[in-house]
């Protein structure tokens, strides 16, 4: 009969420590194995779906397209802001002065974008933005200079003034003196006259033509030429008048 010594400690010890790291490399190759084939079958799924109509509509894109803005038609009047409605016609023995209305555009014949609009609820003669500008900072001999006035209603909502008879007018003023010399209504009716609907968020612009001669109201006759010299324009409707804008005759 054999009789079998007890091992040393650090025998056993080896030896669990052995048992153990076997143990976890067994399971680790089981996660492994589980996670490799879990990622397979995901990978199958997925390039599966991706060829069907789902993965169409993920890269599909929308786009839209805005409408372009409508500009409405420029009416044309002439004479020294005279009411007619005939394009190219003449009044009285000045026919390089006239006036033009195009609403509902720029005086440039641009659309007017509706951008900025302030929200009011309202519209009265003070809110209308009133512009005056020249086509040109200088006009020398022989030249005709061109007037434009835009008006803007910045609300929400139109605006309806009364202009009355000549309460929509162009002025010319001395820039030395400050002297009124020339309006376009002094001698002829206003490019536009009694009721007058400003759109809402839109510009209207209205042109004239001034023949560079002076003129006070009901003074129409014998009419002189101004001199040479710094001039300033203002566009005014009723009481609410542009900032001045100033030109030179040469």
């Amino acid at each position: 009969m054999t009789n079998h010594r007890p091992l040393p400690d650090e025998i056993y010890m080896r030896r669990r420590v052995g048992a153990l790291v076997v143990l976890l490399l067994v399971v680790a190759l089981v996660i492994w194995g589980l996670t490799a084939w879990a990622r397979a079958g995901s990978d199958g799924s997925g390039s599966g779906g991706g060829s069907g109509a789902g993965g169409a509509s993920a890269t599909a894109t929308v786009t839209s397209t805005e409408p372009a803005p409508v500009t409405s038609p420029t009416v044309s009047v002439s004479g020294e802001s005279t009411a007619s409605e005939t394009a190219g016609a003449s009044e009285g023995a000045e026919p390089s002065e006239g006036a033009a209305d195009s609403s509902g555009a720029s005086a440039s014949g641009e659309p007017t974008p509706s951008e900025g609009v302030v929200a009011k609820g309202s519209c009265e003669l003070s809110d209308l933005v009133i512009t005056a500008w020249t086509k040109q900072p200088s006009y020398g001999a022989g030249e005709t200079p061109e007037l434009v006035m835009t008006v803007k209603n910045p609300t929400d909502t139109d605006c309806v003034i009364d202009v009355g008879d000549d309460q929509l007018r162009f002025e010319v003023y001395s820039m030395g003196s400050n002297e009124r010399v020339w309006a376009d209504t002094d001698c002829y009716p206003s490019v536009e006259t009694g009721v007058q609907k400003f759109p809402a968020g839109e510009e209207r612009g209205f042109d004239a033509r001034w023949s560079k001669k002076g003129s006070a109201p009901g003074q129409c006759a014998n009419r002189q030429p101004v001199g040479p010299g710094a001039y300033y324009l203002h566009a005014v409707i009723i009481d609410n008048a542009s900032d001045p804008a100033p030109f030179n005759l040469t």
